[in-house]
């Protein structure tokens, strides 16, 4: 799904939720629809503790100190309650990092 409309999806459900006033659970590996849940948390149009997260670490990967399943919240200035594992919103700039590296060696 296009990265805007992944985003226009966080409304719609927000939408649903408001209207029909169920509870939602969606699976994503979303970082635009994460992300404008936060933004919507911010702007007050939707209240902290609505929209929880429950990050599902490797079970052969588990952070020391960490479970499995931590849950991450959204606080009223949009902010996340804890980080996401390596590879998630982290990926796209290691990405770009390594092109950038992978294109100066290259023109060396």
């Amino acid at each position: 799904l296009h990265p805007a409309f992944q985003s226009k999806m966080a409304e719609m459900l927000v939408d649903i939720q408001k209207t029909f006033n169920v509870n939602l659970i969606i699976e994503t590996h979303s970082e635009y629809l994460i992300r404008k849940l936060q933004y919507l948390t911010a702007v007050n149009e939707i209240q902290p503790g609505d929209a929880l997260i429950y990050y599902f670490n490797n079970p052969k990967k588990v952070p020391k100190g960490e479970e499995q399943i931590k849950r991450i919240s959204i606080d009223e200035n949009g902010s996340l309650s804890d980080n996401f594992g390596p590879g998630f919103i982290d990926e796209g700039t290691n990405i770009k990092f390594e092109l950038l590296r992978f294109n100066k060696s290259r023109n060396n």
